[in-house]
């Protein structure tokens, strides 16, 4: 599914004949939307999507008409149009992609923002370590 909007009567009809859904909801997980209005990098055109945003959905009850069951999660596609090096996909990539991993790989009923924030503030440092050029959000202790 790709789209803005929580019903799409094509996916619930294709749900209904059993199929299962990927989910890509530009306003929610695109990679490539900027955080804030500042951002130097990335679009708006779908919404700013910060990372308090990208953690604080539920898959399973997104899209109308489709059950928890036939999601088979959340795809974040990067689209390259403002990306010109490696540094740009990680500072798009980070620190979003690990809330949407935990979407993907953990029970919606285990997910809190408040320990997402801590635990995501515990990944700074490492990825400082490493080199990697990520997005400094204000909403976490860092």
């Amino acid at each position: 599914y790709w789209g803005l909007e929580a019903e799409d009567a094509g996916m619930a009809a294709a749900v209904a004949r059993g199929n299962r859904i990927t989910l890509s909801p530009a306003d929610l997980s695109y990679l490539d939307m900027k955080y804030n209005p500042d951002t130097p990098l990335g679009q708006d055109w779908a919404a700013l999507i910060e990372v308090d945003r990208a953690y604080d959905w539920n898959p399973g009850t997104f899209l109308k008409g489709v059950p928890e069951s036939a999601v088979r999660g959340v795809e974040a596609p990067l689209w390259t149009e403002t990306i010109t090096d490696s540094a740009d996909i990680e500072y798009m990539a980070f620190p979003r992609l690990p809330a949407y991993a935990e979407l993907n790989w953990s029970p919606q009923s285990t997910h809190s923002w408040d320990s997402f924030r801590t635990r995501l503030a515990h990944q700074g440092p490492r990825w400082t370590e490493q080199g990697v050029n990520f997005y400094r959000s204000p909403l976490i202790p860092w």
